[in-house]
């Protein structure tokens, strides 16, 4: 949603009202999702590249204020999982690795209709092409809606100095 004045708000799972996460802010809570253990402030500030120690924790304190990130009585900050903004739901998270939500739909529905190919080759007639075509639509659609939303993952290696 946007506000007019050029501000994007996200909503979290377990509050009504609407969260701004945006910039540097965003790659902050990008990477300690990621990483999926605690960080410390030092950390954020090499990692993302950050000029001083004091931006990290301006973005670090902001996210925990807005419920995004715990802070433990070590100074560490982790990712708090009971919250969830919108601009993560597309994605998934293994072993430290972000891919679209849309990815496994998509590599399902293409052998789903690779193997009715397979086991069905001998008698593709007219029906069983027309019974096939739901599927290669969905596949298509997949396809497309996860090449759009791969741009949008952080990356944080061109960050690293």
């Amino acid at each position: 949603m946007d506000t007019g004045k050029g501000e994007h708000y996200l909503s979290t799972a377990n509050e009504n009202k609407q969260e701004e996460i945006s910039g540097n802010t965003l790659r902050v809570y990008w990477y300690i999702l990621k990483k999926r253990e605690s960080c410390g402030v030092r950390e954020i500030q090499r990692v993302l590249g950050f000029s001083s120690s004091s931006s990290a924790h301006y973005h670090l304190e902001k996210l925990a204020a807005k419920g995004f990130l715990i802070k433990n009585k070590y100074g560490s900050y982790q990712a708090n999982n009971k919250v969830k903004t919108g601009i993560i739901s597309p994605f998934v998270f293994i072993h430290g690795f972000i891919f679209p939500r849309q990815l496994f739909y998509a590599m399902v529905t293409t052998i789903m209709n690779i193997l009715f190919l397979i086991f069905f080759w001998r008698f593709l007639v007219l029906t069983v092409a027309l019974a096939l075509a739901p599927g290669i639509l969905a596949c298509i659609i997949f396809w497309y809606e996860t090449m759009k939303l791969w741009p949008s993952r952080p990356s944080f290696e061109e960050s690293v100095r």
